[in-house]
């Protein structure tokens, strides 16, 4: 059943409130975790030892050649972006020729049992390469569980790294030099060839001068051309900014920009302009008003006749005659005859140099003509001695590099430097206290709020205000203080009465009733989910406050179980509902007057056989109505809802039901089949009251309660025998 209730409602959780329920398991659980996990943590840490190196990657050396020094500049040899020397540093770093050879240095120079020593993969593992950010730096470090071993071991690396580095760098230069030797060879015999060729030539043509002229024209035809083709671009660039300006300033020539850029300027057509606008602005408003006839429109159409005639004789003296210029094309203010500037600046530069490049392809046919004229026997000339000067040159480059390489290949290079030796670490980086603490709270508070969700889970009762509303979907409209000690007896009634926190409470749940009911008397059903859940005290008490407060109210005890009330208010055992119900005995006589200020209670009376029979009757239904036109309250003490249906019988001669729950007693799935079968039943619940006050007659088992009855039945039984002869008397007379 509670599974099939449990999709009412998610599930209440209240952080902080199941903390506070729950604070010394989930500090308990706190506690014994962290303490368990950093003992742990500690016992099964290795006990580590950190040392590190810096190493200078790209530290350009100063050789006694030029090749040297490019040797170790890394920033030359990389080829492509891809190619990061410093990560390949760092990846020759854990190399295992490198990490091979340190480990046999440093066995062999150290007393160290070998068993002590890492494997080349334990090591690879171990030692961490790291590039420092926006530098050449690269930081080594390795953790060992020797201090001693850590450092020699990473200072004989850092070494051998060198080592390596300058045996690389030879080895390039090496490479270099052999390289340039073949090269040498080669262009010496490609020069021997070339001068061969020249030599037979001048030979065969008896040349010997007049190659210098030829040459001077060919350099003279070659830098035209190359004057040519920048001329080209620029007039292209003009002629492109020309064609920009022309589209913004509306004019196709210099002359016309020029021209409308003085009609702009001149102040006398601006001010006849003016005075045209203004009357052809006239005329419109007095065609708008007269005929074309009128007097006025003529004088104003006069008017602007004669303006034009000024303003066309005084555009005449500054426009040449066969040059028309539109009112658009007119700049009238200082940006368009700024522009008209500019591309009248432009206009000129684009004729300047198109001019420019015509006089410099006139020059460059008059060379090529020349050119042309020379024997070709001279050109041929002309090309082998170029190709003689060429291959002389390249054979000079070539062994002065060749030079460099040798030099280079006998120095001692290298573009790593050791910055500091790695020292011997005195305080070990693991196991890390800081650390390990900090993981264990985090594991402890993870453990803690593992074990008050598990005890959340686990709880089978109602315990607070949101879990009520969150489970029972029902309004919680009071909460009710704990008194101590609870009521027993009329004067312990009247001393909570004297206390207003006490009496706060119950008024505000008054008035929540008043808010939420009708205007007229209420009748008000209380009931509670099972016994010993305080109902017959939150009765006791809201009808007290409500006499108090000058509300004329009754208290029918229809909990048959439980006819504690007369006990309670020092009122003699009676008649009571059952008598009222089953005996026809008027109810005004059963009702007895309290101490209370307009409190009144109608008894349980004689305990029936059958307690369903004297609830399920119209004359229950009639007594409730009868009373509530007597009394501004009328209130019902009834059976638990999960004992009998006594409850929802009532509730519906009622105006609705209040139903009483206890923090941490109330079972959550009874609760909630409680609210269920009420809806079921159609009883209007009025809302949830917390009540944490348990009358002591209310934990008395019913068998105990039902004993104490007993023993006021007796009297009862002799007043009612006492009032049928008393009635029968009145009748007789």
């Amino acid at each position: 059943m509670a599974g099939t209730l449990m999709g009412k409602a998610a599930f209440p959780l209240s952080s902080a409130s199941a903390i506070k329920r729950h604070s010394w398991a989930a500090a308990l659980t706190f506690v014994s975790v962290l303490v368990s996990v950093t003992a742990i943590s500690f016992a099964i840490s290795p006990r580590l030892y950190e040392t590190s190196i810096r190493l200078l990657v790209g530290q350009k050396e100063v050789g006694l050649s030029s090749l040297g020094q490019a040797l170790t500049d890394i920033n030359n040899r990389a080829p492509s972006k891809a190619a990061d020397p410093v990560a390949t540093q760092a990846e020759l770093v854990k190399s295992p020729q490198v990490l091979r050879s340190a480990l046999k240095k440093f066995q062999k120079n150290s007393e160290i049992p070998a068993d002590k020593l890492p494997t080349i993969e334990q090591l690879q593992q171990a030692i961490r390469v790291e590039i420092i950010p926006a530098t050449n730096l690269l930081q080594i470090s390795y953790q060992n569980p020797y201090p001693k071993v850590a450092t020699d071991l990473l200072n004989e690396i850092a070494k051998l790294v060198m080592v390596e580095n300058t045996r690389l760098i030879r080895t390039e230069a090496s490479s270099v030099r052999k390289f340039l030797e073949e090269q040498i060879a080669q262009q010496q015999i490609k020069l021997k060839q070339a001068e061969i060729a020249e030599r037979k030539y001048r030979e065969t043509y008896s040349l010997v001068a007049s190659e210098t002229q030829t040459q001077g024209l060919i350099e003279s035809l070659t830098a035209l051309e190359d004057q040519e083709r920048q001329l080209r671009a620029q007039l292209q660039e003009a002629r492109n900014k020309d064609q920009s300006l022309q589209q913004v300033v509306g004019v196709n020539d210099s002359q016309g920009a020029y021209v409308a850029g003085r009609v702009g300027q001149d102040e006398q057509l601006k001010e006849l302009q003016k005075q045209l606008t203004s009357v052809e602005i006239a005329l419109t408003d007095a065609r708008f008003r007269w005929t074309d006839e009128h007097p006025n429109v003529l004088a104003l159409l006069h008017k602007r006749d004669e303006l034009r005639s000024l303003y066309n004789q005084q555009l005449s003296q500054i426009v040449p005659a066969n040059q028309a210029v539109s009112s658009s094309q007119v700049a009238s203010n200082q940006l368009s005859q700024d522009l008209m500037s500019l591309y009248i600046t432009s206009h000129i530069e684009r004729q300047g140099l198109e001019n420019k490049l015509t006089v410099v392809q006139s020059d460059i046919e008059r060379l090529r003509s020349r050119v042309a004229r020379i024997p070709s026997s001279q050109q041929a000339l002309v090309s082998l001695t170029r190709e003689r000067e060429k291959a002389d040159k390249a054979l000079k480059a070539l062994e002065d590099k060749l030079e460099e390489a040798r030099i280079a290949e006998g120095q001692i290079l290298s573009n790593i430097r050791i910055i500091g030796q790695a020292e011997i670490p005195t305080d070990p980086v693991s196991p890390r206290p800081l650390v390990i603490v900090v993981l264990s709270t985090v594991i402890a508070i993870i453990a803690a709020g593992a074990m008050v969700l598990i005890l959340e889970l686990m709880a089978s009762t109602l315990r607070d205000t949101s879990e009520v509303e969150a489970w029972l979907e029902t309004p919680v409209i009071g909460v009710l203080p704990k008194f101590s000690p609870a009521t027993s007896n009329l004067a312990d009634l009247n001393n909570l009465l004297d206390t207003s926190d006490h009496v706060e409470p119950y008024r505000m749940l008054l008035k929540t009733l008043e808010s939420a009911g009708k205007e007229s008397a209420k009748v008000i059903v209380i009931s509670s989910v099972s016994s010993g859940e305080g109902k017959s005290s939150v009765a006791l008490h809201l009808a007290a406050v409500a006499g108090i407060l000058s509300r004329r109210t009754l208290i029918i005890n229809a909990d048959f179980q439980y006819p504690m009330y007369e006990s309670l208010l020092n009122l003699p055992a009676s008649l009571g509902l059952t008598e009222v119900i089953a005996e026809n005995v008027p109810w005004q006589d059963a009702v007895q007057q309290t101490a209370i200020p307009n409190l009144s209670l109608l008894g349980a009376g004689r305990i029936p056989d059958r307690p369903s029979m004297i609830i399920e009757t119209d004359a229950m239904a009639k007594l409730l109505a009868e009373a509530a036109k007597h009394y501004d309250y009328v209130i019902v003490d009834s059976s638990p809802v999960k004992n009998s249906a006594d409850a929802a019988t009532l509730s519906q001669f009622s105006d609705g039901l209040l139903l009483v729950v206890k923090p941490n007693s109330t079972s959550r799935d009874a609760a909630m089949q409680a609210i269920s079968n009420l809806q079921k039943s159609g009883t209007a619940v009025l809302g949830v009251v917390m009540n944490e006050t348990v009358l002591p007659l209310e934990k008395a088992p019913p068998a105990l309660a039902s004993a104490v009855e007993r023993k006021q039945l007796a009297a009862a039984e002799h007043s009612s025998s006492w009032s049928m002869v008393k009635e029968t008397g009145k009748h007789t007379g």
